[in-house]
């Protein structure tokens, strides 16, 4: 690594602190538009030393002696904290490092630094040059450091130095690759923070927690002349006791199930059974937001006019040989093959940026046609517990065109395309609230399940699917017949697992036995909450338990429902039974997470039974000896003895007296018992495991809440999308709203349900006109 040569075009110039602000509104808009905050947050900065994220760095530390109170996102922005990752891919790069943490320091700019442990990613002994696919791997752990680090600092944007280079040279590889005008839009100027999708607090999380703290990151809250407002508002909206309307409103109110969502259904007994036990409220459960964003200011800045900037202000920056080896990468190959050579004009710089430019509004112009076409779609209900959508679909009718063109086919034929693209863009936001996948299939691969569900798009000459059960990116579409035998309406649900394909599978580790030893169950403490955990890409869990055995969230099996029932008590049994033929009918309730332990702790939870047993403790360490490989095996002499031996065994009183004040072998006993438990609890495999809960419909055996607690949340999801739901259900307008509660509160003071807390005031005027009369 050395210093870059002062070379730089005539024409390029720095890059003034005012145009960067311009550059970094544009490109981080507000996410909470809500947030009330007005405490500096600082900005998290991706360093790598090379003078992109140099000049980057230079004009961070302006903002605030720029604009005092310019915000990024969503904060005022504070000193800039720098994060730079070293690779550990090639020698002296310990140096390098030291270089560009000094020159940070030259710039007032606080610095972490974090180094991946290859051994640890790859295993010990493999050399991270050797492995093909060492740029993607690093690139993987890069983004994760810098993700933990921008969590640790409670700072959600991360800048990071891509410039207009960088995306020419990535639409090149791109369009090489044959990319469509989706992936020809280059990158994003602000996006979520990638390679970190299992990472609670990180990716698209962590919002809840953070309103839960003490010094949160967005205040929401309102202040006290927002609040005294809000309240002047409600009483000059409301002139009677909300309390008693709502009491006498209640049983008025329209209420949305899955029940209902089937009441279109002629064969309603073949999808859901009729119970005359109504079923209890499902548990609410709350969505994630938050996270960290990354957000790339200069990608509308050539590199020259980053060079100039650093030149004209003095900021050393360090140049990576390796950038220059153009067999390393396929974009070294690009970059030197654009710098040395001349492309036909079609693929030089500024057409390709045209190309995106235009691919970009091509997308735009589409999401919204989309988002169109979705508001006259009815989603009567959505239930995250279940993972269960119900929507009713939209006729699709060709907007009328030109007499001309309605007259040629290939003319309809474009047309019919175009809008089965766009129908297919609308079923990827539903499938995107059920399915448990992270990467969604493309629009153009859904053209057959468009057809089927929008029988007006299909091609003249063509006769559309019927409409049939279909799986798709991980979400079983259940076509609910209407009249006609045509659906009226889509289920919508996680498809059921398929025999050979292993489930999905999220362990807990039990609290240490060094914590347990000795003591009674009723007596162990908890080590506190456990981290957030993404089960099955949909659920975010965690665990309070003080269990002796390893916890595992697991789909609920058909095979577990019957031990699972005849340990619940007879009200629970006919909970869990309403529950599931409303909420979760058919094949559906198979999907529905499960907390197991892979060892029974029945014993545990309700007769207070020691832990280890004395009497199998100590025979486990007379029969069982450690191999050369570190694993416990069955001691034959040991076995012989014991056969031939027919002495008195000591009570397990006595064992356990001697147990727990016997220092001498404490140490060793306590290691033995911490073999003899995992050995039960992982090496036991014969044994099925024990459904303990099924957190989402808060069922749980007998006793449980003393021993464990959860927590569990929905992924975030699209907020259009949500609103979509809440519109049709819970939130029509506002204006049809007051109307509403005027006729009603009007009908209950004509029949008598209510009386009027106080007359209107007579106005002067009135009386002045009375008295003239």
């Amino acid at each position: 690594m050395g210093t870059l040569p002062p070379v730089v075009h005539s024409t390029a110039r720095a890059i003034a602190p005012r145009e960067f602000l311009d550059a970094l509104h544009a490109t981080c808009n507000p996410r909470f538009p809500y947030d009330r905050g007005r405490s500096h947050k600082p900005i998290a900065l991706a360093i790598s030393g090379g003078v992109d994220s140099m000049a980057l760095a230079y004009l961070s530390t302006k903002i605030r002696t720029t604009d005092h109170w310019f915000k990024v996102a969503d904060h005022p922005v504070s000193n800039p904290v720098a994060f730079v990752v070293n690779h550990d891919l090639r020698k002296g790069m310990v140096e390098e490092v030291d270089q560009v943490i000094k020159a940070l320091r030259g710039l007032k700019i606080f610095a972490y630094v974090a180094k991946i442990d290859w051994a640890q990613v790859l295993g010990k002994g493999v050399e991270p040059n050797t492995v093909p696919n060492i740029e993607t791997l690093a690139r993987q752990q890069r983004y994760r450091k810098l993700g933990t680090f921008a969590r640790n600092c409670k700072t959600m944007s991360l800048l990071t130095a891509h410039h207009e280079d960088d995306q020419y040279e990535t639409i090149l590889m791109r369009l090489l690759s044959g990319h469509g005008y989706r992936g020809l839009r280059g990158m994003r100027p602000a996006t979520d923070i990638p390679e970190c999708y299992d990472m609670h607090g990180i990716y698209q999380s962590g919002f809840i927690d953070d309103q839960r703290s003490k010094h949160p990151v967005w205040n929401i809250y309102p202040n006290r002349a927002e609040r005294t407002k809000i309240l002047r508002a409600l009483r000059d909206d409301f002139h009677f006791d909300l309390a008693t309307f709502a009491e006498k409103a209640e049983p008025m109110m329209w209420r949305t199930d899955l029940k209902d969502a089937f009441s279109a259904d002629q064969d309603y007994d073949e999808w859901i059974a009729r119970s005359n036990k109504p079923a209890p409220p499902l548990p609410t459960m709350d969505f994630e937001d938050g996270g960290v964003m990354v957000y790339r200011p200069l990608l509308h800045f050539s590199k020259d006019r980053l060079i100039a900037t650093c030149l004209e202000n003095n900021v050393p920056w360090f140049e990576d040989h390796t950038n220059k080896d153009p067999t390393l990468t396929m974009r070294n190959a690009v970059r030197q093959m654009w710098k040395n050579h001349r492309l036909p004009e079609a693929l030089q710089k500024p057409a390709i940026l045209r190309l995106a430019e235009r691919c970009r509004k091509r997308v735009a112009f589409e999401e919204a046609e989309a988002d169109r076409l979705l508001q006259s779609a009815l989603v009567p209900h959505f239930e995250p517990s279940t993972g269960t959508l119900v929507v009713q679909l939209p006729k699709f009718r060709l907007p009328r065109v030109s007499r001309l063109s309605s007259k040629s086919p290939e003319g309809r034929r474009k047309r019919l395309d175009h809008y089965r693209y766009i129908a297919a863009l609308l079923l990827r936001k539903l499938i995107s609230m059920v399915t448990p996948e992270r990467e969604l299939n493309q629009a153009g691969q859904l053209d057959h399940l468009a057809s089927m569900l929008f029988p007006s798009l299909a091609q003249d000459g063509f006769e559309p699917p019927p409409p049939k059960p279909y799986v798709i990116c991980g979400v079983h579409f259940v076509p609910m017949m209407g009249p006609n035998s045509q659906p009226f309406r889509w289920l919508l649900t996680r498809a059921p697992y398929a025999s050979n394909v292993p489930r999905p599978r999220t362990g807990f580790w039990a609290p240490s036995i060094r914590g347990r030893w000795g003591k009674k169950p009723h007596q162990w403490k908890t080590t506190g909450w456990s981290g957030f955990k993404l089960y099955d890409g949909r659920y975010w869990i965690r665990l309070l338990s003080r269990l002796p055995g390893n916890l595992h969230v697991m789909p609920f099996e058909a095979e577990h429902q019957k031990p699972f029932k005849e340990a619940l008590d007879e009200q629970s049994k006919n909970d869990l039974a309403a529950m599931l033929k409303r909420y979760a009918p058919g094949k559906i309730r198979y999907t529905l997470p499960g907390i197991y332990s892979r060892i029974d702790v029945t014993g545990v939870i309700q007769r207070d039974e020691y832990w280890p047993d004395i009497e199998e403790l100590d025979k486990y360490g007379a029969f069982r000896k450690r191999n050369a490989d570190g694993q416990w095996e069955i001691r034959e002499e040991a076995v012989e003895n014991e056969e031939s031996k027919d002495a008195e065994k000591k009570s397990s009183d006595t064992v356990e007296q001697e147990l727990l004040h016997s220092s001498a072998s404490k140490r060793a006993r306590l290691l033995q018992a911490k073999a003899w438990e995992d050995d039960i609890t992982e090496r036991r495999t014969d044994n099925p495991p024990q459904l303990l809960a099924l957190p989402t419909l808060g069922i749980h055996i007998p006793g449980l809440e003393d021993w464990l607690r959860w927590e569990i949340r929905y992924r975030k999801l699209d907020p259009d999308m949500l609103l979509t739901v809440k519109r049709r259900k819970f939130m029509p307008k506002r204006r049809k709203v007051r109307s509403q509660i005027r006729m009603s509160y009007r009908h209950m003071l004509l029949s008598g349900l209510i009386k009027p807390r106080y007359s209107r005031p007579v106005r002067r005027r009135e009386v002045l006109k009375s008295k003239s009369k």
